[in-house]
């Protein structure tokens, strides 16, 4: 169910406003891109209030139809534990990398496996790359990802990327949102 506008710019509002920085010398992001605005979700929501209006906009936004959330390690971290509380549903981080030890696992948190309908999530995107990365991990658990959703997607590739990935994309805000310029595909 999308969002209503009251709920998306108060959303914008909160990110401007405790997550949003522009300066003249561009920044690199971690996609490689460069841009004057940076968005820095995981400030954004650093109290306990933010934190949850982030939240319930998910729950809002993402609807029904599943019970795990989660997505790449410290990007979605705070987000899917703030949805599992609010929802008492099961959260995991997908690692960057395997764990050097034991039992190198990708996935912490809930065991993923078949049967398990997966929101995936990210605080925000440039590209999705990460969060494709993420999904490919979640989908060879043999778990079923049924969504995915971020804060903040800058660029109008990421919904083509989703839709040729076959997952539905619902981002909470984008870059039009925010008043800022897209980034390229």
């Amino acid at each position: 169910m999308p969002l209503s506008a009251r709920r998306r710019a108060q959303l914008a509002a909160l990110v401007r406003e405790r997550g949003y920085e522009r300066r003249e010398e561009p920044f690199v992001l971690r996609s490689g891109a460069t841009s004057r605005d940076y968005v820095d979700v995981r400030r954004a929501v650093a109290t306990g209030s933010a934190l949850r209006e982030v939240a319930e906009a998910i729950v809002e936004q993402a609807g029904s139809g599943w019970e795990v959330i989660g997505g790449p390690t410290m990007g979605a971290d705070p987000l899917s534990h703030a949805v599992a509380l609010l929802r008492d549903v099961a959260w995991f981080s997908v690692r960057k990398a395997p764990k050097g030890h034991g039992k190198g696992q990708w996935i912490e948190g809930h065991r993923l496996g078949p049967g398990d309908r997966v929101l995936a999530v990210e605080d925000t995107v440039s590209t999705g790359g990460s969060l494709l990365v993420a999904i490919d991990r979640i989908q060879e658990t043999g778990a079923e990802v049924v969504a995915a959703t971020t804060v903040v997607d800058r660029s109008p590739a990421v919904a083509e990327r989703f839709a040729a990935a076959g997952i539905p994309w619902a981002p909470l805000l984008t870059w039009q949102d925010l008043g800022i310029e897209p980034l390229g595909g």
